[in-house]
């Protein structure tokens, strides 16, 4: 079932009349004027800006839900959002789990999460197993204030140790970096339009937007700069659909938000999901521990749906995927696809 159009304008008009501190408003416009200079060319760099934006979207949904508190339209508006769209404009759940990490003193730690019919949570610190064992409450105790908030009920927790190892590298590997270095920056320098060097191989690759024309040309030139580096490697260049990325950028950013939103509840039985993204047609695949003959099954499966598309069409309606078709499909505790 998809959201109804009048619902959508209402929630947009509603939107338009919100009245925003200024001094909030201009560090969201900071936010946006320092992200800008920076240019999508490497993986550190596109990460960067997308923190920036994030954090923009994180801000101006805290002004919408504080605002609730203080105008009866308002929280009227911002109840016909989405329950997914609600998880979507908020704090990820993997980064309030890491800040409560932090908070408590924790530095050398990491977190993972397992899918099933109850997800696992898994924190990972440095040292032995003592300390594990030590810690295991304490952490527990972190995690599950975390997940309560959220109002998460299908996960547990699993608290383990390690104990770190660093390789160094190699002066093969050292060399090798120089050299990426080199290739990367003089092509740039060059007017070439260069996503990434990968120098660590038999051969040399070279990234570039699909775009980007001049494919041969960059070739030979980064094969002159390795030469003159000192280096026999041979070029290839790989041509990258930067704006099909961009689409499945957003795309699986939405389908986290369905896995947090629906896997992390006991109530609709979300015990993983995958996707297929070819010819801007998105299928997700949403797994469950339900079996056909369950009382609630088709209850539970179109309500799983129903807030599935309700958050896309929402989402998608302003967005780069905007064109691009959909599907659902949901499939039984053994991964058959029900008919409903």
């Amino acid at each position: 079932m998809k959201m109804d159009d009048q619902i959508k304008n209402e929630i947009k008009a509603d939107l338009d009349k919100i009245e925003v501190p200024t001094s909030l408003y201009d560090f969201a416009k900071n936010i946006k004027t320092e992200a800008d200079p920076i240019k999508k060319t490497t993986g550190r760099k596109r990460s960067r800006k997308s923190f920036h934006f994030a954090a923009a979207a994180i801000i101006g949904f805290g002004v919408l839900t504080s605002s609730a508190f203080l105008n009866p339209s308002v929280a009227e508006m911002a109840s016909k959002i989405p329950y997914l769209g609600q998880i979507f404009k908020s704090e990820p759940m993997d980064v309030l789990l890491w800040e409560a990490m932090e908070e408590e003193g924790y530095k050398h730690f990491a977190l993972g999460l397992r899918p099933g019919e109850t997800k696992e949570i898994s924190v990972s610190i440095e040292g032995s197993e003592k300390d594990a064992d030590r810690e295991r409450e304490k952490i527990t105790m972190i995690i599950d204030k975390v997940m309560k908030s959220k109002g998460y009920d299908s996960y547990k927790v699993h608290v383990s140790s390690y104990m770190p190892e660093y390789t160094p590298m190699t002066v093969e590997e050292k060399k090798d970096e120089e050299l990426g270095i080199q290739v990367d920056e003089k092509l740039k320098s060059l007017g070439y339009e260069i996503l990434m060097v990968n120098p660590f191989n038999e051969k040399i690759e070279v990234e570039i937007p699909l775009t980007e024309a001049r494919g041969e040309e960059i070739r030979k030139a980064a094969l002159e700069i390795a030469k003159a580096a000192g280096s026999e490697k041979d070029v290839f260049i790989t041509d990258v659909d930067v704006e099909k990325n961009e689409r499945e950028g957003i795309w699986t950013s939405y389908l986290r938000s369905i896995f947090e939103g629906l896997g992390m509840k006991k109530e609709y039985k979300v015990s993983g999901y995958g996707y297929s993204y070819k010819d801007r047609k998105m299928k997700m695949f949403i797994k469950t521990s339900l079996k056909p003959s369950d009382e609630n099954a088709k209850k539970t499966v179109e309500k799983i749906r129903s807030e599935i598309e309700d958050f896309i069409e929402m989402e998608k309606a302003n967005s780069l995927v905007k064109n691009d078709e959909y599907e659902v499909i949901i499939r039984d505790k053994s991964g058959n696809d029900f008919p409903y």
